[in-house]
């Protein structure tokens, strides 16, 4: 492909986009790992009032609250993760994601963003769209606003400045 290649498209960051993005980006618990903080705050709680370790009970009930607190908090997780997403000054609005021989850049309102195809560590491609690593930081993209050659072009670049 062309350096001069150059794509722009339009999204709009809506309650459909924001789960799918959660869905693609979010790293799976298991079940026990997941709960394990839980657990031991309910344990901790239980040993606090059983064996009467403090003058008042009321540490001991705290950490049972905050166990059950914490297990709501992993059950609900993308709940409330979507919730948060939908009420920010962000939902709503539109999003212009460009590509080019040089990188992807997004721009939305006052965030501006451009990533260069060497800051990108690994390209993860899922069946919904593509997930760029930068170190720790992940950034998602949805393939329902890109066409073939441009998927076929990111895939290409990334590859390049792999090899580079």
């Amino acid at each position: 492909m062309s350096k001069d290649f150059a794509f722009t498209t339009e999204y709009t960051l809506d309650k459909r986009f924001f789960a799918e993005c959660y869905d693609q980006t979010s790293h799976r618990v298991k079940f026990p790992q997941a709960y394990f903080k839980g657990v031991l705050f309910l344990l901790f709680g239980v040993v606090l009032l059983k064996f009467e370790l403090l003058p008042s009970g009321y540490v001991g009930w705290f950490f049972i609250v905050l166990s059950i607190i914490e297990a709501f908090s992993v059950y609900f997780k993308r709940g409330w993760w979507l919730w948060r997403q939908t009420l920010s000054m962000s939902s709503g609005s539109k999003v212009v994601f460009q590509v080019d021989g040089d990188g992807v850049s997004y721009n939305s309102g006052q965030n501006t963003r451009s990533i260069t195809w060497s800051e990108i560590d690994q390209l993860e491609q899922s069946d919904l769209g593509f997930i760029f690593h930068l170190g720790k930081q992940r950034q998602y993209i949805s393939k329902s606003c890109l066409n073939d050659e441009v998927i076929a072009f990111i895939v290409d670049k990334h590859r390049a400045s792999q090899i580079d």
